[in-house]
């Protein structure tokens, strides 16, 4: 049967965790292509892909030189057959084996639907649950740009399990080259201006998180930060003529705004010295922030996690975890967008 589905997974030197990620992309209920890019890795990962030497649905890629994550995302979408492209990194996993086929049903039910993400399931290094992330409380498809005005303010959208049609990431240019920190944002972004948007706010993919993390160990706070600006920014400019002023002028709102998100992300995972670096920097480069509520509220946040420990923060995250994201400064475009 031909993939409905291909599911690209990448991997450097992940071979402790690539088998369960293999494994639950195969126990999906629906027609799929595996296609695992191993980007010369000096682990045991070709040690354990060699357990998939006889599974026809598995197609296994070595490089003989490390070409980087975003380069290795960019073949798999070159190689993908399937209607719909998915990736899942390495050191993620699915959580549910009907997660493919619910969000199918999304595509099928409207052929405007272009991506269709869900709520994320955080787990520690030995996969144990510590947090739900849920941006909204209740399943939707709505218009593309009415989620841009949404992610314009904010990444909620998770680079494992989103499902994208494979025309519509051909259109958007699949992952640019020189934003290895925020490519994937950059690519939503550029999706929502094309086509509807699926969510379901059940979480079916788990994100690992552990000392390797790519946002961990590559990037600083600030070069996360320069990148993060001129993904949006290059949202923005790849809207259509057709698109409303007032989400153009959304813009230098945005742009300013988004700066904190590299600091969200390192205080939600109890990154202590990242978050404080992160913070510092959103501040240097837009002084107007110090006019925000949202800065001192990060500021407070931050001191919280500070006093007490990473530990017990993240024990009061997951106290939190299934509240939804609040409004951002979107919510009145996206009112009259419906």
């Amino acid at each position: 049967m031909a993939p409905r589905v291909s599911a690209i997974v990448r991997s450097h030197n992940y071979g402790r965790y690539i088998g369960q990620a293999i494994d639950s992309l195969l126990e999906q209920r629906v027609p799929l292509e595996v296609l695992v890019i191993d980007d010369r890795s000096t682990d045991d990962t070709r040690e354990v892909l060699s357990r998939y030497a006889r599974e026809p649905r598995v197609r296994v890629i070595l490089h003989d030189r490390n070409a980087g994550n975003i380069a290795t995302a960019n073949e798999g979408f070159a190689l993908a057959s399937g209607d719909v492209v998915t990736l899942v990194d390495a050191d993620d996993f699915c959580v549910a084996a009907d997660a493919m086929a619910r969000q199918l049903e999304i595509f099928d039910a409207d052929e405007r639907v272009g991506m269709v993400y869900t709520a994320q399931l955080y787990v520690d290094a030995a996969g144990r649950a510590f947090r739900t992330f849920v941006p909204w409380g209740s399943d939707y498809v709505r218009d593309g740009l009415v989620e841009f005005a949404d992610l314009a303010f904010r990444n909620y959208v998770s680079v494992s399990g989103t499902l994208v049609r494979r025309e519509v990431l051909l259109a958007a240019g699949g992952f640019d080259a020189d934003l290895p920190h925020a490519a994937d944002w950059a690519l939503w972004l550029r999706v929502a201006a094309r086509s509807r948007v699926g969510y379901l706010a059940e979480p079916l993919y788990a994100y690992r998180v552990h000392g390797e993390n790519m946002s961990v160990a590559r990037h600083s706070p600030r070069r996360a930060n320069g990148e993060i600006v001129r993904a949006v920014a290059r949202g923005f400019d790849a809207l259509p003529a057709s698109a409303p002023d007032e989400l153009r002028r959304l813009r230098p709102i945005a742009l300013r705004h988004v700066l904190l998100a590299t600091h969200w992300g390192d205080r939600g995972l109890g990154r202590t010295r990242r978050a404080w670096l992160g913070l510092f920097d959103a501040a240097l480069r837009a002084p107007a922030l110090l006019r925000e509520r949202s800065f001192y509220l990060a500021f407070a946040r931050t001191l919280v996690l500070t006093g007490l420990g990473r530990a017990r923060y993240q024990r009061l995250a997951s106290w939190r975890k299934a509240r939804p994201m609040g409004g951002t400064a979107s919510a009145s475009f996206a009112t009259k967008r419906g």
